[in-house]
This record gives C-alpha cells, structure tokens and sequence, in this order.
C-alpha cells in the first residue's frame, strides 16, 4: 500500500469513526495537581489522571549544540493556574490531550 493511500484510509476513518475527537477551549483551575475547567462548562473540572499534557507544556530538557559543544538545557514551560488551553477530548471521553496555551 502507498503511503498516500494509507494516510486517506486513515483520514477516511476518522471522518467515520462514532465518536470524533473534540477540541476546545479550557481554562487551568489548578497547575498541582493540574485540573482543568473547560469554557463551556464550570461544573466538569477535569482531573489529573484524565489528562495527557503535551511535552511543550511541561517542564523538560533539550540537548542543544552551541559553538560545537553538546549542552543541557532545561526549559520551564509549565502550566499556570488561569492559563487558557485548547484540549481534545480522545474518543470515549476518557482522557484529554492539552495541545497548547492559547
């Protein structure tokens, strides 16, 4: 199978799938532990566990090459309590993908 064929079979079955992931906007009730609030709705505050936070939005480390010398660095990019995300809720609703701050 070519690889455009494989990506339009996938794509095929998203379009298809019961249950298509949902993003939206949310805002952080608190960044430990991390719960979120989702815009729409001030009742479902979203725990934790559920959460999948993308690697950009944590605290991590990057190996750079600077003047030819391999470094460390550590980037501090957590969430904070008030911050405005945008999540996708995964099929099911049994996790959420925080994509980014917007």
């Amino acid at each position: 199978m070519r690889l455009s064929d494989a990506i339009k079979e996938l794509a095929l079955g998203a379009v298809n799938a019961e249950s298509p992931v949902d993003v939206m906007p949310a805002e952080i009730v608190s960044a430990s532990p991390l719960s979120i609030k989702i815009r729409d709705n001030d009742k479902l505050v979203i725990p934790s566990d559920l959460l999948v936070v993308a690697e950009h939005l944590r605290e991590h480390t990057r190996e750079i090459e600077l003047d030819g010398e391999k470094k460390t660095i550590r980037l501090y990019n957590q969430l904070n309590t008030g911050d405005h995300v945008m999540i996708a809720a995964m099929p099911g609703g049994q996790s959420f993908f925080v994509i980014d701050k917007i």
